[in-house]
């Protein structure tokens, strides 16, 4: 099964009040997130993605996941802390829903 390439706005929620904004993609078979100061934070290939799930109270925009023994919670929603607003929502909402349906096997 062929996936289609990804890239989306996202960020990594990092314990109760920081989170890294950046781009989380996905082309062939690596899974990645670069900072937007350009940090590659991973790269990991796909099949080393597990535990996924997209998580009820993130609405459809956020998800989590483990690589290695790292666990990850991630959202497509620009946070409040980072200038986020209601208007976010839409857009954070349809990103979540993406990565879904390209990581529907590993959820």
């Amino acid at each position: 099964m062929t996936r289609a390439d990804i890239s989306t706005q996202a960020w990594l929620l990092v314990g109760m009040t920081r989170d890294l904004p950046g781009v989380l993609g996905l082309a062939g078979d690596r899974f990645t997130f670069t900072s937007h100061d350009g940090q590659l934070i991973f790269d990991a290939p796909l099949p080393e993605v597990s535990k996924v799930t997209f998580p009820w109270y993130y609405f459809g925009g956020g998800m989590k996941f483990s690589l290695g023994a790292e666990r990850y919670r991630v959202s497509f929603v620009r946070p409040t802390n980072a200038g986020g607003t209601i208007a976010d929502i839409p857009a954070g909402r349809r990103a979540g829903k993406l990565w879904k349906a390209a990581l529907q096997s590993r959820a």
